[in-house]
């Protein structure tokens, strides 16, 4: 069963759950609800997915994340969605390609904390231009989680393009001095253009870029993972006691 073989130990997914995918490939994102009609060994099979926001459209055979909500996290993992039967539109088996992971509400804790970066476009959203080398420029992140952060960046990003950041030497947070992080959102602070940025874990380098691109990228890239990340959500977490001390929060 998906439960057992996916993760070592049970968990909470069952007949009939809910659960979203999500395909992300070129800057686009498409978000996708389906429930579960079956259960097999690194297989779920699920009912028609249903469009819910997005500009990227799924296809047969491509890498997906499948995730889902319960009271005490999201879990998610990764897979390869195929059609049954050869029939597209129908329902849809989701091949498991790596562990499931329980991703705690922590890791989006946020600190308002000013960091000095530096930061480049590597590939944009819309695809029409190509970056053929980097160009860097200054900025400074407002706040900051374990699992992204809100930083300046001002004109020429959007909302889907893909950034190199460069983190600065007065960096405490656990951070590697090199990610590449996905643009969530954009947001206008102070007549001020900030980014919402997800870092983008090694794992997941894949569903971005291709495997020429991942081996072109600085080895420091493929540092964040997991363990990296625990690493920040402990830094923070003793940054709110240091705060919560000092009754700032």
């Amino acid at each position: 069963m998906l439960n057992s073989t996916a993760t070592g130990k049970r968990k909470p997914l069952d007949l009939w759950d809910k659960i979203e995918i999500v395909i992300e490939r070129d800057g686009q994102r498409g978000l996708y609800i389906t429930r579960v009609e079956d259960i097999g060994p690194n297989v779920i099979v699920a009912s028609k997915p249903e469009y819910v926001d997005g500009s990227r459209l799924l296809t047969d055979n491509a890498m997906v994340h499948v995730q889902f909500r319960k009271p005490d996290a999201m879990y998610r993992y990764p897979a390869r969605i195929k059609s049954r039967d050869g029939k597209p539109g129908e329902s849809v088996e989701l091949h498991i390609l790596g562990r499931m992971e329980r991703v705690q509400r922590r890791n989006f804790v946020r600190i308002d904390m000013k960091i000095g970066l530096k930061f480049s476009l590597i590939k944009s959203s819309d695809r029409k231009n190509n970056v053929l080398e980097l160009c860097w420029r200054d900025s400074f992140s407002k706040n900051v989680s374990a699992g992204g952060m809100l930083m300046n960046v001002g004109e020429g990003v959007e909302k889907g393009d893909i950034l190199m950041v460069r983190i600065g030497n007065n960096n405490i947070t656990g951070l590697p001095r090199l990610l590449t992080v996905l643009c969530c959102r954009i947001v206008s602070i102070n007549e001020n253009r900030f980014a919402g940025v997800e870092f983008i874990k090694d794992e997941n380098l894949a569903l971005y870029f291709t495997p020429g691109e991942i081996s072109s990228l600085p080895k420091q890239i493929r540092q964040f993972d997991s363990r990296v990340q625990n690493r920040v959500v402990r830094f923070i977490f003793e940054q709110q006691v240091k705060e919560r001390q000092k009754g700032l929060i």
